[in-house]
């Protein structure tokens, strides 16, 4: 059945898309900042009616960081949930470049999206994929990417289903950092493809773990149930004006970081036991030297919330 979609009236298409990277327990020999996209899934959505209108995926071989026993078994985000999959270096030994895997997701937007104009935003459960991930390893590896993934517009459902939660206090036992718990709020129903491989994961990863590994694709396929859910328990619209409403428009703040001549950097997504000496350091390596930082912490413990902002002497800088 179609799920109507009045959230967003000035979209024409969501693009569903999962990231896959390479991963490791300890950052020995994969750290956040080398990581690299071993698989790609993606579903476009109708946006007004949900329907779906393609799927695909596909894989990349890494250059530069092994899959490791633990990457055989799971993909990390920066959250640090476990997204169990099953790949191997038998299915990536024989796949294309980043490169290549940029050019076949450029190829289907010039099919699907691109020569009707529509209007379209990405849809993942940890926007850092997209804002941090793909731009980064395109920086490292000098692949030019598409101005509509160099500069994304993304909904991150992790927080679209916390502005949710704020009109539903009865879902607050199910917290959003693990897709699980998404899933039981809104009623929806993960992939599970496969058998349980909870055993073999290290026992601090066990309880991140969802039920069963998942490709790129079936995450996707799980996270376009998770957006229909979200739409369908965010009716009326004018009761949840701020759920799926306004996504993360990367190009709009660069666009107003230029215009605006700035010397404030936002800086979100860090991890809660950086250091300013980290940061320093951080900048430094790209020629940049901050004057002065702010990190934001809850006004009641005082814990840090991942982001802050960085001082600069002039906006060249």
């Amino acid at each position: 059945m179609a799920t109507n979609s009045p959230q967003a009236p000035n979209l024409d298409r969501y693009v569903v898309i999962h990231v896959a990277t390479t991963c490791d327990e300890h950052g020995v020999y994969v750290t956040k900042d080398s990581a690299e996209v071993i698989e790609l899934g993606w579903i476009l959505l109708d946006a007004k009616s949900c329907e779906e209108l393609h799927r695909e995926s596909v894989l990349v071989k890494p250059v530069n960081t092994p899959i490791t026993p633990l990457c055989s078994r799971s993909t990390l985000s920066k959250f640090g949930q476990a997204s169990l999959t099953t790949l191997t270096w038998e299915h990536v030994r024989n796949a294309g470049s980043f490169r290549d895997a940029v050019n076949r997701f450029d190829q289907f937007a010039q099919e699907h999206l691109i020569p009707k104009n529509y209007e379209f935003a990405f849809v993942t459960l940890d926007s850092w994929d997209l804002r941090v991930q793909l731009p980064r390893e395109a920086r490292d590896k000098a692949v030019v990417l598409p101005p509509y993934l160099q500069h994304s517009r993304t909904f991150d459902l992790r927080t679209e289903y916390q502005r949710w939660q704020a009109h539903h206090p009865e879902s607050l036992p199910f917290g959003s950092s693990a897709l699980a718990n998404i899933c039981a709020a809104l009623e929806v129903e993960p992939v599970q493809s496969s058998a349980p491989i909870k055993h073999n994961l290290p026992f601090h990863l066990q309880a991140l773990a969802p039920a069963s590994p998942r490709r790129a694709m079936e995450e996707a396929v799980t996270l376009a149930r998770v957006l229909r859910g979200l739409i369908r328990k965010s009716q009326p619209p004018q009761e949840h004006p701020d759920v799926l409403t306004k996504p993360m428009d990367a190009r709009a703040d660069v666009r107003a970081f230029l215009s605006e001549r700035s010397k404030v950097l936002h800086m979100s997504g860090l991890p809660h036991d950086t250091t300013q000496s980290e940061l320093e350091s951080w900048f430094t390596q790209f020629g940049g030297r901050p004057i002065a930082f702010w990190t934001l912490r809850t006004p009641d413990q005082h814990k840090p919330t991942g982001s802050g902002f960085a001082v600069f002497s002039s906006h060249e800088e």
